[in-house]
């Protein structure tokens, strides 16, 4: 089958899901691609795709499962029998069903997953005292990344027309795994530190964030991605929930040995 357009859609609040789905969308050559950030509110997107276009799909995991807020974004967009690739990235610990849930909710709005894919990302707590896949995607994963296009590119070429045979056996359950429950804290705010440049407020997915008197964190809507801690450039925002640092150790601890991409053609 002829595609006229690749779309590369994510869900990206550090960024590592959206690097990911880039780097395999500029493996299929020859097809003009262009992205839809769902990261940030407020934002008109093109939300209807045809059945001659590309959609890869790239969320973060979250607890086993797509993130939640993924999957309301995502909600809104519809398909045509359209050709999709369905891509998670999770912080090396494990995806559990979160592949299968992306497949699941790609076809509920008449997208046709045709591959799917597996990727490493640093992991939203990871610190400079608890590194957990510091630096993923880094350039081995983005040029498997690459090379995964690629193939898929001519596993288009082959297809007469996309269906749900075309998906190929993907780890995961249903029914899921119990996903996030609400958020035990949010990051704390160094005042002293802060310069109010509001770089925080602009990286927060939820709108969570707001600039007052003070940098404010309305706890309701924080859905603990830490971009805001890891984009400020005056390293003002933390995690200082005891509970939450103990899991951080542990997991800087134990997630120790490099997880590698699962690409499923």
């Amino acid at each position: 089958m002829k595609i006229i357009k690749i779309w590369a859609i994510t869900f990206s609040p550090t960024r590592t899901s959206k690097k990911s789905i880039e780097a395999l969308a500029a493996g299929i050559t020859g097809v003009p691609c262009e992205t839809i950030d769902l990261t940030y509110p407020g934002k008109t997107h093109h939300q209807e795709f045809g059945p001659d276009e590309l959609v890869i799909f790239g969320v973060p995991v979250y607890a086993g499962r797509v993130a939640p807020m993924a999957v309301q974004r995502l909600a809104a967009l519809k398909g045509n029998n359209t050709p999709a690739v369905v891509s998670v990235t999770y912080g090396n610990r494990a995806y559990e069903d979160a592949l299968v849930e992306l497949r699941d909710l790609a076809r509920q709005t008449s997208f046709k997953p045709i591959s799917a894919c597996a990727f490493i990302g640093e992991h939203s707590y990871s610190g400079a005292d608890t590194p957990i896949a510091p630096g993923r995607p880094d350039s081995a994963d983005l040029s498997a990344a690459a090379s995964f296009g690629s193939l898929i590119g001519a596993k288009l070429a082959a297809l007469a027309t996309p269906d749900d045979t075309a998906c190929p056996e993907i780890p995961g359950n249903v029914p899921y795994r119990d996903g996030v429950g609400p958020m035990p804290c949010t990051p704390t705010l160094l005042e002293d530190a802060c310069t109010q440049c509001g770089t925080c407020v602009d990286s927060c997915p939820s709108g969570a964030v707001s600039l007052q008197e003070r940098i404010i964190i309305d706890k309701s809507s924080c859905i603990l991605c830490c971009a805001c801690v890891k984009n400020c450039p005056e390293k003002a925002l933390m995690i200082d929930f005891e509970p939450l640092n103990q899991r951080r150790r542990a997991m800087a601890e134990q997630l120790t040995q490099r997880r590698e991409p699962e690409l499923y053609l």
